[in-house]
């Protein structure tokens, strides 16, 4: 058994293989990872999740479903994300989603989602974000999808 990678791939003698080495180039440079002109970039591509501000002051944990569920009353739409995460705190889900595309004025959206395991069946919160001017991201919609 090797002790590191690079001995492995030597013993196996893939480093002589073409194959091998074009698969390496791709893997290393990227294949097609650049848009075309007018196309809006690919969300998987996009930089990191602003999750978690670094500074947990006055950020709480998680509550139950029950408060949640009167806490989501209180969201309104142009609220700053930092405010729902001291609300509900860190999100159990966050991802990067695309809306608008069918309109023709794609926009991305940052969706955060909590999942309440002391609901039954288990429920979850759903909070999408749109970026202002200022690169802020605020509230656009939330719901409890069933």
């Amino acid at each position: 058994m090797c002790g590191r990678l690079s001995f492995c791939l030597l013993e196996l003698n893939m480093l002589s293989s073409p194959r091998f080495l074009l698969l390496l180039f791709i893997a290393l440079n990227g294949f097609g990872c650049m848009p075309r002109s007018g196309e809006v970039p690919p969300i998987e591509a996009s930089l990191p999740l602003p999750v978690g501000s670094g500074d947990t002051e006055g950020i709480q944990a998680k509550p139950s479903y029950e408060n949640a569920l009167q806490l989501s009353d209180s969201v309104k739409v142009g609220m700053p994300q930092g405010v729902v995460e001291a609300m509900f705190g860190p999100p159990d889900k966050a991802g990067y989603k695309e809306y608008g595309r069918a309109a023709g004025s794609p926009w991305r959206a940052l969706v955060w989602e909590w999942v309440f395991q002391d609901a039954t069946p288990p429920r979850a919160l759903s909070i999408v974000f749109q970026q202002d001017g200022s690169g802020s991201w605020r509230v656009n919609h939330g719901d409890w999808p069933e």
